[in-house]
Parts: C-alpha cells; sequence; structure tokens
C-alpha cells in the first residue's frame, strides 16, 4: 500500500502525442505543470493542498484512507491509513528533514532524510528517540532523477520502479528476501493532475510505503492492475482495471475529486477519492462511497517492513494465496 507490507494498487497507462500540434499541447502542458509542481513544493500560498486520499475497493468492501494537514503552507503531520503519524520537519530551503513516527500517541521511530544531488539518497530509521538504528532504506536514482529502486536493509526487501517515456510511473515490482511478491502496472490515458506530485508541498515521495515511488509523476493513473505471486513464484491477476471505462469527477483545477475505476475479472468497482483544501470551491467531494478505515493497532510497535504499502490487506492476501492453493490442488 507503501515500510509497511501491502502495496499501493496503482498505475499502467501509455499517453498517446498525436503529431506535432499534440506534441506541443502536451509540452505546454508538461511545462505548466512543472510550474504548478515547484509552486506547490516551495509552499507558494496560491496552490491546492491535499487533505484525504480514500482507496476503497467495493469488490472486498475495504478502505484506506491517508490525512494530511498543513503548517506554513507544508505537510505538518501525514496520518496513515495504518494508524501511524509522521510529524514532518524541514530545513531552511524548505526540504524534508526529520519526521517522527508516532504509534497510539508513542514515538516509534525517528527518521532522518540524507541528501545527494538534492535527493534523498537515504532513510535512517532510529528506535524511538534514540541513536540505534532500526532500519536503513536506500535510494536509487536514473540520470532523469526518477526513483527507480528503493531498498531496505534491515527488512530484506527492495522495489523496483519503472517509467513511461512521459515520466510517469508504470510500474512497481516488490521483493522480500529476493522472491518476488507483488507487481502493479499504471496507465495514463486521462489527463488529471496527480495530487501526490503537486499538491502536498514537502513530501518529496510517499517514504511512508515501502513503495516510495507511488504517486511519481504529474498524471494521476487511468487504471491499475495488480499481480501477485503465489507459493510457486508464479503471478496471478488480483484485478485489471479497464481505462476505458473509468470515470471522473474533477475540480476546476483538474484535480481529481473522485475516480471510479472497473475490474475486468470481477466487474466490481474500485474507488479513488480526494479531498483539498485553498482550491476553490470545488476542493471536496461528499461521495456516496461507504468509507472505512482499517487501522493496525496503534499500539503495537511494529518492525520498518511492517510500514506499508498502499493495496489490500494482508488478510486478503492470504485469502486469495490460499484459494490458488486450493484451485491447485483440485
Amino acid at each position: 500500500m507503501k515500510k509497511n507490507l501491502i502495496i499501493t494498487i496503482g498505475p499502467l497507462l501509455f499517453t498517446v502525442l498525436f503529431f506535432c500540434a499534440c506534441q506541443k499541447a502536451a509540452k505546454d502542458l508538461n511545462n505548466e505543470t512543472k510550474v504548478t509542481t515547484s509552486a506547490a513544493r516551495s509552499g507558494e500560498g496560491g496552490a491546492c493542498r491535499l487533505t484525504q486520499y480514500n482507496y476503497y475497493d467495493a469488490i472486498h468492501d475495504y478502505s484506506q484512507i491517508d490525512y494530511f494537514s498543513y503548517k506554513n503552507r507544508l505537510v505538518d503531520e501525514w496520518t496513515t491509513f495504518y494508524g501511524w503519524v509522521y510529524k514532518m520537519e524541514y530545513d531552511g530551503n524548505r526540504k524534508m528533514k526529520i519526521a517522527r513516527a508516532y504509534a497510539g500517541g508513542e514515538l516509534a521511530y525517528t527518521i532522518q532524510f540524507v541528501y545527494k544531488n538534492n535527493k534523498v539518497v537515504k532513510e535512517i530509521w532510529y528506535n524511538g528517540n534514540t541513536q540505534e538504528i532500526a532500519d536503513e532504506v536506500t535510494n536509487t536514482y536514473n540520470v532523469k532523477g526518477q526513483l527507480i529502486k528503493n531498498q531496505s536493509l534491515n527488512g530484506d526487501y527492495y522495489v523496483i520502479n519503472t517509467y513511461t517515456p512521459q515520466g510517469y510511473l508504470e510500474s512497481w515490482h516488490f521483493f522480500v528476501g529476493g522472491v518476488p511478491v507483488q507487481k502493479n502496472i499504471y496507465t495514463y490515458n486521462d489527463n488529471f493532475k496527480n495530487p501526490y506530485e503537486s499538491a502536498r508541498p514537502g513530501i518529496e515521495y510517499s517514504f511512508a510505503w515501502s513503495n516510495s515511488a507511488f504517486g511519481a509523476g504529474n498524471r494521476w493513473y487511468s487504471s491499475e492492475k495488480a499481480f501477485f505471486y503465489d507459493e510457486n513464484g508464479d503471478p496471478f491477476v488480483y484485478y485489471d482495471q479497464d481505462a476505458n471505462q473509468t470515470h471522473w469527477i474533477s475540480s476546476e483545477q483538474n484535480y481529481p475529486l473522485r475516480a471510479d475505476y472497473v475490474d475486468l475479472l470481477s466487474g466490481g468497482s474500485i474507488v479513488n477519492s480526494f479531498e483539498y483544501e485553498n482550491c476553490g470551491s470545488a476542493q471536496t467531494l461528499n461521495s456516496a462511497i461507504k468509507q472505512q478505515t482499517r487501522v493496525s493497532n496503534p499500539k503495537k510497535i511494529i518492525s520498518p517492513i511492517d510500514r506499508l504499502f498502499h493495496g489490500p490487506s494482508p488478510e486478503m492476501i492470504e485469502k486469495i494465496k490460499q484459494l490458488r492453493m486450493l484451485k491447485t490442488t483440485n
């Protein structure tokens, strides 16, 4: 979902550009989005700010909700669906410096961000307020500055990310102990701004999740295909969204307020909904979807690998694996 062991169920879509006129329009849009992103990252007052992201799997009646609050136009607190609250601190250049992770109101980890060439290359997770290292997560970037791998030394997991030529996250592939666990692929047929990239000023990437690159790129995804791997290491599809059936409700600033996705396998729906502040008259959407929050035991101090991915619960993954095992034995 993500750091926790669930994963973001998210992006594989290719944006088609037609000839010179379309290429110019795409280039203009990209330049405009870069300006918007820059304004948001620097905390300028005119930018929309994401306050809530709700992922709802209606197929299994399962919901994840993350909340964001702001101070000095930068993310002050990030409350994750698994119950942890990350309190942010920034340096003089308004870049992430320290994040303190609270579970059940108690300080679980202090996270230090280490930079090189203006990119976070390492997260050092200290237990509580001590100098005892619980985990080190290293980030690797390509020549374009895109996060292509994040790896936990203590958790023995890593995530490989790929990108479309337009710079959108195309896939992430999660491994534990060198064994594949999950892969998600995304498409981008539609042109809606990505709130995770441009409307979370201060948060440079989704460090609270194991699949930290989720939300990279300046568009929100049009479809997502999620794979899990069974006990034999063979992939099977958890769901496969049809980009042609995705229904959008957007704000006047072209941010998504709601995206309804249709699963080709079950015919069921998966919904993303968003709320904002400082975003004009259409900054919230009173969705009709049932909002249930799954929260891990907030008083349980869990290991860094338990921190999170975005996606189905561990219980649901186990049920799917058991179903696959049953099918292979019958």
